[in-house]
This record gives C-alpha cells, structure tokens and sequence, in this order.
C-alpha cells in the first residue's frame, strides 16, 4: 500500500495533510455554531479561484504556515488518529439546491460545500466519470458528525458522502480507506 498519497499538485503526503486539517480543527471545533467554526475568516478562499487543486493546495499552505502546532502536527496513521471521520465531496455533482445546507444547520453551504478549514486534499481519479473525477476530502470532527449526517440524508445528487461509503473504483480514496481501515464501501 503506498503510504504517501498525495493531493493534485501537493507536495506533501495525504496523511500529513489530513493531520495538519485535525490539529486546525480540533480547538475550533463549536457544535453549537456549525455553521460558521471551521470557516476562518484567516483562511477564506478567493472566490474568483478557478484551479481547484490549486485552491485547495494553498489553503492547506497556509493553514500550516499560520500555525505552529498545525506545521508539526503528526501524520494519520490509523483510525484511531481521526477522533472524527472523513467526508467526501464531489464538486461536479452538486445541484446547489440547498437542502444539506439546511438539514447540517449550515456545515454545508447553499453548494453542499463543506467548510474550508476542514479540507485535507483535492484528489483527481482519472479512471471516475467525469463528474466524480475532482474528489475533496474534508475532516469531520466526532462533535459535528451528526449534522453532516442529517445533510448528507437530504443531498439526492449525492455529492456528500462518508469517504468509508465511496464506490471503490474511487482509486485514492479506496487507498486512503484501507490505509486508514475505514471499513468497505457500502455500495
């Protein structure tokens, strides 16, 4: 199993990323404010981005460069690491219907868009459709998993998901869950 995973254009390993996102998110982390804790007015994207991986490259950049714990946070090596899960969006898929954004109290914004201090990597799997092909894998802190859940419950295009119950032919994700030991997909 290759342990360094990468995101589109990153140079750092995925598991890195993913604990440098926890070590962010773990103090801000507020289930009373879903809507607005992992959105830092610090690492608000510019909207006119029009390069996704290079988006999210630079947020995870930053989000280190700001913050000494975060550069030295640990690598995710199990589960047991998380003290969350993972999500999984697909940015092509959504419908901006505004239903999770409802359901999850705000988690999720009017594009089913999760909250960009919680993003860990774009991922490109040349081998999904093309609507499935840009995959953005976000921490969900344990406190906020039932609000992401009741969005997820109420997204029909299924652009949200728990990356655990990603389809296989997802190929970095599949290896991100197994690396992980998230558990099979459900479908």
């Amino acid at each position: 199993m290759d342990h360094d995973l990468f995101g589109v254009g990153d140079d750092e390993p995925l598991v890195t990323r993913l604990g440098q996102a926890i070590a962010w998110c773990r103090p801000r982390v507020d289930p009373a404010n879903p809507s607005g804790c992992l959105r830092s007015d610090r690492l608000r994207l510019w909207i006119l981005q029009t390069d996704r991986a290079a988006m999210v490259r630079w947020l995870c950049v930053d989000r280190a460069r700001r913050d000494p714990n975060v550069r030295g946070a640990l690598p995710v090596g199990t589960r047991n690491d998380l003290d969350g899960d993972l999500l999984l969006y697909l940015p092509d898929q959504q419908l901006a219907d505004g239903a999770a954004e409802q359901a999850s109290n705000g988690f999720f914004d009017m594009d089913n868009t999760p909250p960009w201090d919680s993003w860990v990597a774009l991922v490109r799997d040349s081998r999904a459709d093309v609507s499935s092909r840009d995959q953005l894998i976000c921490y969900v802190p344990a406190e906020l998993r039932d609000f992401v859940q009741r969005g997820i419950d109420v997204n029909p295009e299924g652009c949200i998901l728990w990356l655990r119950r990603a389809p296989t032919t997802f190929g970095v994700v599949d290896h991100l869950r197994h690396l992980l030991a998230l558990g099979e997909p459900l479908s």
